[in-house]
């Protein structure tokens, strides 16, 4: 385990009982709860998330910023306090801020609360020595990059910190081959968990090929010898795990609504941080929830998943 010694950390007595003896930690991003879903539906989702991981004999470790202090996993008091801003955000809108690694000193140095993305979340789980991280989908290369160069900050995060990052794979709102090309550039290792296709988020396949990994052991070797092979920090793996197929939406079907999502956001000028809320929520009445649930569904999954490596890696 990584020493911390930092004012702005504060580990959870669960997760901080588990780093000291050895045990298996899970991480789990905060965004969900933020700007995934309305209140009361994103506590619950924590709530349901945190659970799965108890249930597979992990301690999660969800990461946040509540009151300018980075929280390593929540006690219940911290949920409440999620709770409490999430209901006055409704009005308050700039209440609870998304944080990516970029915006962790503004986020401390004003006592702001608010959910890290992917990009924070790796950074803050790297650095309080925890090894695997279970997360939605991470962001990449926007359709359209070539106009607007809109590459997400979570690419450089994952080259930068070496974690085991278990998605569904890139948001759907992403064009994932230009997204793999640039994984690839930046040698950030892609597996397919149990599947040679790259999973397309809503949808358990795509067009696109990825290495084929079957076993968590083998995963657990190769961040051994991923990491052994670097002076400098090594990057992150991603293991890239399919919605379970009952739960998996064509991509016929999802597909033009995304299209239509993204036309619709350009007309609106809806870009940056703004985007993926924006058009989460478009989905979800476009698809009549089914997106939701689809969304829901696979975060349990990615948590199921997670919680049986970071078991292999303690083993």
């Amino acid at each position: 385990m990584l020493e911390v010694s930092n004012q702005y950390l504060k580990l959870s007595e669960a997760v901080k009982y588990a780093l000291s003896e050895g045990k298996p930690v899970l991480a789990l991003e905060s965004t969900v709860i933020t700007h995934g879903l309305p209140y009361p539906a994103n506590i619950e989702t924590a709530e349901i998330l945190e659970k799965t991981a108890f249930d597979n004999g992990v301690t999660p470790a969800t990461i946040a910023v509540i009151d300018g202090m980075i929280h390593i996993g929540l006690e219940e008091t911290d949920l409440a306090r999620l709770a409490e801003l999430s209901l006055q955000s409704q009005t308050h809108h700039n209440l609870l801020k998304k944080i990516a690694k970029r915006d962790i000193p503004l986020a401390l140095a004003e006592k702001s609360s608010g959910g890290t993305t992917v990009s924070a979340t790796v950074c803050l789980a790297h650095l309080a020595g925890i090894r695997v991280f279970a997360t939605g989908g991470i962001g990449g290369i926007h359709r359209q990059w070539q106009e607007s160069l809109d590459w997400s900050a979570d690419l450089p995060a994952l080259a930068q910190h070496p974690v085991i990052v278990v998605t569904a794979g890139c948001k759907a709102i992403l064009d994932i081959p230009a997204t793999l090309e640039q994984l690839e550039t930046l040698s950030i290792p892609v597996y397919g968990w149990q599947t040679d296709s790259c999973p397309a988020f809503y949808t358990k396949d795509s067009p696109y090929p990825v290495d084929r990994i079957d076993t968590a052991e083998t995963i657990a070797e190769a961040l051994k010898a991923h990491i052994s092979l670097h002076n400098a920090p090594a990057s992150a793996l991603l293991v890239m795990n399919p919605i379970p197929p009952q739960h998996s939406i064509a991509s016929e079907f999802i597909e033009p609504v995304i299209e239509q999502a993204i036309r619709e956001a350009e007309l609106l000028n809806i870009r940056g941080k703004a985007i993926t809320p924006w058009l989460l929520q478009h989905l979800a009445d476009a698809t009549q929830g089914k997106s939701v649930n689809a969304n829901l569904e696979l975060l349990k999954n990615n948590v199921r998943l997670g919680s049986l490596l970071a078991s292999a890696i303690c083993s």
